[in-house]
């Protein structure tokens, strides 16, 4: 296992490893991904490289429908499985139990999902808390947007959205647009069924433009 240090967490269809390794370039980035290895790469500026391998992967994964995208503080690997809705039991090496994550009991799920740190993490709890934070964040800024001023705002976009699933980057997307700005939700199901009303700052008044 590498000494590098990394998380992941996996859902029925893929895998999702964080390897942290702040400030990486694209350009100085080289992944390479086979059905059942992987191995990327950093060129530092000291002409060093830093490696970072796993192999064997636990199962097979699907190379053609695996990403990567490289956040400020870390590169993130999609790893598309094989055999979509088999557990992981692990991430590295052979791994010769075959279970459907669907086959688990009616007791509650804990998604303390394995990672290279000594500590659990129940990875539904940070993402509840993070999201009631970002929402507070963001309800701050709608009522008073002289809060941070604009770059507050745009920061704040950007971190929801380097985090945000593809569901949560649409949502976002949608309701910042349609609401001109006045609001922002990350919640897919809600606002893929409805228009994202205006809601200017309580000592304001929406205006439609006129010509």
């Amino acid at each position: 296992m590498s000494k590098i240090r990394h998380e992941w967490y996996q859902t029925e269809g893929e895998v999702v490893v964080s390897v942290f390794i702040r400030n990486v370039k694209e350009e100085d980035l080289k992944v390479e991904l086979q059905e059942r290895s992987l191995s990327l790469s950093v060129h530092l500026p000291t002409g060093s490289d830093v490696v970072f391998d796993l192999d064997p992967l636990a199962h097979a994964v699907d190379v053609s429908a695996s990403s990567h995208r490289v956040l400020q503080p870390k590169i993130e690997l999609k790893l598309k499985k094989k055999e979509g809705g088999v557990k992981w039991n692990k991430l590295e090496g052979e791994d010769e139990s075959i279970v459907k994550m669907g086959q688990a009991t009616e007791e509650k799920v804990d998604h303390s999902y394995p990672s290279s740190s000594r500590k659990r993490h129940n990875w539904d709890d940070i993402v509840k808390q993070s999201a009631k934070e970002d929402e507070a964040l963001a309800e701050e800024l709608r009522k008073n947007p002289n809060a941070g001023g604009d770059k507050a705002l745009n920061e704040l976009f950007q971190k929801l959205y380097a985090d945000a699933t593809d569901d949560q980057r649409r949502a976002m997307i949608k309701s910042y647009q349609e609401s001109n700005g006045t609001a922002l939700s990350t919640d897919w199901k809600d606002v893929s069924k409805r228009k994202v009303e205006t809601r200017p700052p309580d000592s304001m008044v929406a205006r439609k433009w006129e010509q």
